[in-house]
Order: structure tokens, then C-alpha cells, then sequence
């Protein structure tokens, strides 16, 4: 999910009589300053989705790091270069059994470099944080986090991950 900041286009429209309004001779100027600044959209590319590998008898908890395992999720968002942005992200998510009722929540992580180095991304935790668009208008977006697993029921399950980018 997207969310953007749009601009507002303003009209000044001034106009300037010279004489009576009821003369035929009346002249009217009209001055139009436009004053408009265009801001592209912020597309999110996904590179690569989350991947909870098989777990190991006695598991109680899976834990995938952003900053450093292999199975994080990867994205690219898109944007207008240098422009300031904001990240926010849901960070506790139910995951539902798919062929039952089973219910587990996944507390996320998301981690944010201007590169394409997860190795030096750093925590997004403070949803008002200013972080920027690289010159090429690309910011490096992975994900992690963490489920108990000690009352899971047996199963296979899915969720959905919901960020939010806007310029500011």
C-alpha cells in the first residue's frame, strides 16, 4: 500500500476595472499565476518475498533478522531522487492456518538503506523519521521479524505485510 502527499495546483486570478462597471468601456486584466509542484509517484517493487524455512523439532520461535539473513524479504521503492520520504509499516500481523483455524502473530521488522546493502540497513522503528530517496530515486527496504510458535497448531500459514510510503 501507497500513500502520497499531493500538491495543490492554486489559480490567482486578479481583476483590474479602469472605469465604471456599467460603462461598455470597461477593460478587465486578468493575471493568472501558477504555482504547481509535480510529485511522481512512489512505486514499491518487491524483490524477494519472506521465507520461513521448515522448522526443527522443540522450535519455539522463528526469528528472521533483517539486517542479516538471507530470508528476509527485499524491496525497492521507487520515487522522485533526494526527495524526503516517510516509512510506516503495521508491525504485529495475524497469520491465518490456511486449511484451519490456527491464528499466529508476526511481529515485524523493517530495516532501510539509500544502497542496496542489507549488511548496513538500519531499523525503521520511529514512523516519523525523515529518510530520503538516493539520487537515483531507490530506497532499499527489508523485512523481518519474529512468531512464538509454543501454541501453534500444525498447518501452513499466511498473512499479509501492509507499509506505507509518503513524501514529505
Amino acid at each position: 500500500m501507497k500513500a502520497f502527499k499531493y500538491s495543490i495546483l492554486t489559480f490567482w486570478v486578479i481583476l483590474v476595472s479602469t472605469s465604471s462597471f456599467l460603462c461598455a468601456q470597461d477593460r478587465v486584466q486578468a493575471i493568472v499565476d501558477i504555482n504547481a509542484e509535480v510529485i511522481q509517484s512512489i512505486e514499491l517493487i518487491t524483490i524477494k518475498g519472506m521465507s520461513i524455512r521448515q522448522l526443527q523439532p522443540g522450535q519455539t520461535e522463528i526469528y528472521i533478522d533483517p539486517v542479516s539473513d538471507a530470508n528476509a524479504g527485499h524491496m525497492i521503492a521507487v520515487g522522485t531522487p533526494e526527495a524526503d520520504i516517510r516509512i510506516n509499516y503495521i508491525k504485529n500481523r495475524e497469520l491465518t492456518q490456511i486449511d484451519g483455524e490456527g491464528v499466529l502473530i508476526f511481529a515485524y521488522e523493517v530495516t532501510g538503506n539509500q544502497e542496496n546493502n542489507q549488511q548496513t540497513s538500519e531499523l525503521l522503528e520511529d514512523a516519523s523519521r525523515i529518510l530520503r530517496f538516493n539520487e537515483d530515486g531507490e530506497f532499499y527496504i527489508w523485512v523481518g521479524g519474529k512468531v512464538n510458535l509454543e501454541q501453534a497448531v500444525p498447518g501452513s500459514y499466511e498473512g499479509d505485510f501492509t507499509i506505507e510510503i509518503e513524501y514529505i
